[in-house]
């Protein structure tokens, strides 16, 4: 039963003159259910998704309606009574109208494998792609059971800091330990198994976690990302398209956007006879060199101002300077237009480095922000020079 599960939920409970009968219990529950804790108050004027797959609208004075029927009204009798993993407000008539079998599922390759699957349609061409190119790809062709995060193609489209085209071309190794993180290698999670975890330790041995949002969506990892599609049946496991890309921490940051230079400072700590020297400390912040000064001059104040010679230890005091990468930029080392590897489009120098503002300085024949328009209106072609 879905309730058994830790939450938190927000449960609507329905007052019965007689219990129901004819109806799929479980898929009526759900549908009573949004996932996340909401007082009323924080419902008010929302639209909010149901567990079960219908959406709700909650108006004013404790109202609401059914996206699918919004003929019928329902009223909040009592809100805010609280459980043990989440809230309650009991309203005056049960929802049975809703989606007949909560989130779908789609089986029509439900005889093929993962890797057969993203081969069948379109929509998985960019996240194939990745597959092909990383050298080792996941087993998505192999006995399973698997649950695969498969990104849309928009959301790898969104990557454009030149992250995948680094990771494809100069850190297979990073491509690689990206896709292992967007499959689970331990079951198969439907939408609804997914819903009662809090998170996934995925086959690059890293957490995923799994939260719900303010209008009672699914939301995967530490950036919210949302389920795009559900349910996608395999033989070997199931497919779920998300809108964004999960990133394990062992790969961040994936550019190589800084390169803070280590600047060394060698001091002279005190002088004194040299038969004292192990007694002496450098300075704070500085270590012991091997080697020490001879002949250094100290002062015998017990025996009036006469100065004799001395030892005194070297300490090298070291500092870290933030530097940005060639290619990249500011205070945060962000890559120059074009990407750090093709700043400016090679039409131009980016003012790079921690102090840089990323503007390009376009070659005579080039102008604009990128250096992407010939600066004679008269010419074209790829250097600017055919008229």
């Amino acid at each position: 039963m879905v309730l058994s599960h830790s939450g938190p939920f927000t449960a609507f409970f329905p007052l019965l003159k007689q219990p129901l009968t004819g109806v799929n219990e479980e898929v009526v529950c759900k549908n009573h259910l949004i996932l996340g804790q909401h007082l009323y108050k924080a419902l008010e004027g929302r639209d909010l998704n149901l567990y079960g797959g219908e959406k709700l609208r909650v108006k004013v004075n404790k109202h609401f309606i059914l996206m699918s029927d919004p003929s019928r009204l329902y009223t909040i009798i009592q809100s805010d009574l609280p459980a043990a993993n989440g809230i309650i407000h009991i309203i005056d008539r049960p929802i049975t109208n809703s989606l007949p079998n909560g989130p779908p599922r789609d089986e029509r390759f439900a005889d093929k494998t993962i890797g057969e699957i993203l081969r069948k349609d379109g929509k998985f061409n960019r996240f194939l792609s990745l597959v092909d190119n990383c050298g080792s790809p996941p087993p998505l062709r192999g006995a399973g059971p698997l649950t695969v995060f498969v990104p849309t193609n928009e959301a790898v489209d969104q990557a454009r800091d030149g992250s995948i085209l680094y990771m494809l071309n100069d850190a297979k190794d990073k491509l690689q330990e990206l896709l292992r993180h967007h499959v689970f290698s331990q079951a198969v999670l439907t939408v609804d198994e997914l819903a009662a975890l809090s998170h996934v330790r995925t086959m690059a041995n890293q957490l995923v976690t799994i939260s719900a949002s303010d209008d009672g969506e699914i939301l995967l990892g530490e950036k919210g990302v949302r389920l795009a599609s559900t349910n996608i049946m395999a033989s070997n496991g199931v497919i779920h398209m998300i809108d964004g890309l999960l990133y394990p921490p062992s790969i961040l940051p994936i550019l190589p956007h800084r390169c803070d230079v280590i600047k060394s400072k060698v001091t002279v700590g005190p002088c004194v006879h040299c038969s004292y020297l192990h007694e002496t400390q450098c300075p704070e912040g500085s270590v012991e060199m091997e080697s020490h000064q001879i002949g250094c001059e100290y002062a015998n104040l017990p025996l009036g101002p006469t100065h004799n010679k001395g030892c005194a230890k070297y300490c090298n005091a070291t500092k870290q300077v933030a530097e940005c990468c060639k290619g990249f930029y500011g205070p945060d080392c962000k890559p120059c237009i074009g990407g750090f590897q093709h700043p400016c489009y090679d039409k131009g120098t980016c003012v790079d480095g921690i102090h840089g503002n990323g503007s390009c300085s376009c070659h005579s024949n080039f102008k604009g922000i990128a250096c992407h328009i010939c600066s004679d209106p008269s010419k074209h072609g790829d250097n600017c020079d055919e008229g």
